[in-house]
């Protein structure tokens, strides 16, 4: 099978510099989420004996946080109130904004427990056009039927495209019609099928005893260019097809314009082979050793949802290979 151009490795590290120096600018707090969660604690009683029980640590523990809170800032929380205690200016300045640093930690729990639910959760898929319009859709259906909250959301793209939003982050599954080698992403191939030469039974070319020698003289239905699959049909016919009139057709249009006898095409065999056993389409006889496109899943290693594990297990249950 052939390969795709060999793809650079996609790198910005001017940006990845940029990111690095906002980071190394911004400031480290010096007020921790345990002395904010303490003087909450002892803010909403009024009582340091009440707090020390609520959070399940001594009196002395409790007043011991809150002091020294109170000489980070340098400023003076509480007053103390007979047995009870007051919150100061600053402190009554402060409560509302550490409830509001709380409701975001609760954010993030919640963001928490939606990452570790497999069942529900966002996963974005990119597919190269002709992969994505005849075969994704099956290897998908059955894990939508299975996993109706998970959300799954399919771009078609060429393939450095892909690669390029997958490495970004942009997309967690592609889907390539061909091999993906490429450095820090993992890969599968889920089908191979021979790459064929076909038309409509009331074809002239099917009545031929060499078409290959004839197709120069009819209408060549050609994949979208820059995709694996066309790079794959005009390696098999080599110059056979030179000279033909050529029309560049959409995938969803391609098979209908083969059907209505407009023209020959190259097809990748698993895509039509409903077709050829119905006789609907009619596939030729084409010199040269066969060829073979793989369609293949690939994903960036290392860790994944579990949205992503999941579905990433499914492709492996219907992958055909191993």
């Amino acid at each position: 099978m052939s390969e795709l151009p060999p793809l650079a490795e996609h790198d910005n590290p001017q940006r990845r510099a940029a990111q690095r120096a906002r980071w190394a600018a911004r400031p480290r707090p010096e007020v921790t989420l345990d002395q904010l969660h303490t003087f909450l604690a002892v803010a909403e009683r009024q009582h340091v004996s009440e707090a020390a029980e609520a959070l399940g640590i001594s009196q002395g523990s409790v007043s011991t946080v809150v002091h020294r809170l109170e000489k980070r800032l340098g400023l003076p929380l509480f007053q103390r109130v007979g047995r009870n205690v007051r919150l100061t200016d600053v402190g009554r300045a402060l409560r509302p904004i550490a409830t509001r640093i709380f409701d975001d930690v609760a954010l993030v729990d919640e963001l928490r427990v939606s990452y570790l639910s497999a069942e529900v959760g966002e996963v974005a898929i990119a597919a190269g056009h002709v992969v994505g319009a005849h075969r994704v859709p099956g290897w998908l259906a059955p894990f939508v039927t299975e996993h109706p909250q998970l959300g799954l959301h399919l771009r078609l793209a060429r393939f450095r495209e892909m690669i390029t939003m997958l490495q970004d982050g942009e997309v967690d599954i592609i889907f390539a019609g061909s091999r993906v080698d490429v450095s820090g992403v993992e890969a599968m191939i889920m089908e191979r099928t021979e790459m064929v030469l076909v038309a409509a039974p009331g074809h002239p070319l099917t009545a031929s005893s060499e078409p290959a020698q004839e197709l120069r003289d009819y209408r060549h239905l050609e994949h979208e260019r820059g995709t694996a699959t066309q790079l794959l049909a005009t390696q098999l016919l080599g110059e056979y097809a030179e000279g033909a009139e050529s029309v560049e057709l959409e995938e969803g249009a391609l098979v209908p314009a083969l059907m209505a006898g407009l023209g020959f095409a190259v097809m990748p065999r698993a895509l039509v082979e409903t077709d050829l056993v119905a006789g609907r389409l009619t596939a030729l006889p084409c010199p040269g050793a066969p060829i073979l496109q793989a369609f293949t899943a690939a994903r960036r290693e290392g860790v994944h949802t579990p949205a992503v594990e999941l579905l990433w297990q499914h492709l492996r249950e219907v992958a055909v290979e191993p």
